[in-house]
């Protein structure tokens, strides 16, 4: 039997083994998205305790997490093509390693995990995502404290990224090396917060079909970032706060494959509010103003800033959550300076039992690339239904549908991904 299909009739056969008569559903991206908890105290955390916590293993004054997830997906349009689409069953194995202190001062984490992916039909998607590091706080004293934090990751562009050319063969790789420090401060009703972070991106060259490869070195860059945050508690529940961020953006080389200079830096400046009703809507919301400025020959990013993470528990079986957020990210297209992404997503989660529980999502994606008539519109919707067979194993199914409209001929593209997988926890 090949073993690219061996992968996938376990993950399957296990599921449908353990839970014969569910219809679930989930999203290939992320095969399990779990509730965040509720507030302690809350009607919500007290009518309900999650009996399928992973609880780890103790070791000393650490405790080891393990996770190891094999799911089988088939997509009806692997290429994301408006015109020709290619269908394929993949497998991912997923395992991952926590080690969290268990101390009543001070916190330190090491972790690592892996996506291994193999494609029946077209071998050529074949990749292996992969991260790990560590990270730590030291309570200095009452109320201050420093926290650090440093990583390695491989990842792969996905092929609905409009900076991964229609001619390469695989998924390009790149990584991320990534270090950070906080110092927090908060002194009774008040809290500081000063920080920085060093993020160092590699792009490894693109495989092409036919053969050959494309350089990406043109991509490699440095990211200095720092922040500065300061928060005052109104009344019990709320905190209104004030952040500004700096940024700088260098490239290793002085132009890119089209010549232009794409070294920039600039800032943002918010105020928003921290809130906790009633125990029972918890979460973040902030607006304020961005300046991004570039050496070549592009004009200023400037605009509204915002962002937004709200839960609301409304009931010990249903919790509601909104996410925004506004981002600029590089890209390689010739005319763009930035691609400006605008997100909202919304989701719910439901219990449909003690060991069933169900999750929706419905995303909108504004990608526009300033500079250039580029402008991509996303819509995702996914659903996923959870069975948990008892506390270490679980049978998660999904499906996830996207569709693309973009004003570029031969960018839109609609594709389905369904999802079934087996989840071990400790």
């Amino acid at each position: 039997m090949n073993y690219r299909y061996g992968f996938i009739i376990l993950a399957l056969g296990a599921g449908l083994i353990s839970a014969p008569a569910l219809a679930q559903t989930t999203t290939p991206v992320s095969a399990e998205a779990t509730a965040a908890p509720a507030p302690a105290g809350s009607f919500v955390s007290q009518a309900f305790v999650d009996p399928y916590t992973a609880k780890g293993v103790p070791l000393g004054g650490f405790r080891l997490f393990p996770t190891m997830e094999a799911v089988g997906n088939y997509d009806d349009n692997v290429f994301l093509s408006a015109l020709d689409p290619k269908s394929d069953f993949f497998a991912r194995e997923t395992p991952q390693l926590m080690l969290h202190s268990d101390w009543s001062r001070h916190e330190f984490d090491i972790y690592g995990a892996g996506s291994f992916y193999q494609y029946s039909a077209f071998p050529g998607q074949d990749h292996v995502d992969w991260n790990a590091g560590a990270d730590g706080r030291l309570d200095i004293y009452q109320g201050l404290a420093l926290s650090g934090n440093g990583s390695y990751a491989e990842e792969h562009l996905a092929n609905s990224s409009p900076d991964q050319p229609i001619t390469v063969k695989s998924p390009t790789a790149f990584t991320i090396a990534q270090s950070g420090a906080t110092l927090a401060y908060n002194p009774y009703h008040f809290g500081f917060n000063f920080g920085g972070q060093f993020n160092r991106y590699i792009y490894e060259p693109s495989k092409l079909i036919g053969g050959g490869t494309s350089d990406n070195s043109d991509r490699n860059q440095d990211l200095y970032t720092a922040f500065a945050k300061a928060s005052y508690e109104v009344s019990p529940g709320y905190a209104v706060f004030a952040e500004a961020n700096g940024n700088l953006n260098q490239y290793d080389e002085r132009v890119d494959r089209s010549g232009l200079d794409r070294d920039n830096e600039g800032y943002n400046a918010d105020l928003g509010v921290d809130m906790l009703v009633t125990n029972l809507i918890r979460g973040q919301a902030f607006a304020g103003y961005l300046d991004q400025h570039f050496k070549g020959a592009f004009r200023p990013q400037t605009g509204l800033n915002f962002g937004a993470n709200v839960d609301w528990y409304a009931t010990s079986l249903w919790t509601f959550h909104l996410v925004a957020s506004r981002t600029l990210t590089g890209t390689t297209l010739s005319q763009a300076s930035t691609e400006d992404d605008k997100q909202v997503q919304v989701s719910a989660d439901y219990r449909l039992t003690s060991y069933i529980t169900v999750n929706g999502s419905a995303t909108y994606l504004d990608a526009g690339f300033d500079g250039s008539p580029r402008n991509d519109q996303y819509l995702t919707g996914r659903i996923l239904l959870t069975y948990h067979l008892n506390p270490w194993f679980s049978v998660n199914l999904s499906d996830t549908f996207q569709t693309r409209n973009s004003t570029v001929n031969g960018q839109n593209f609609n594709d389905d991904t369904a999802m079934l997988g087996l989840k071990f926890q400790e």
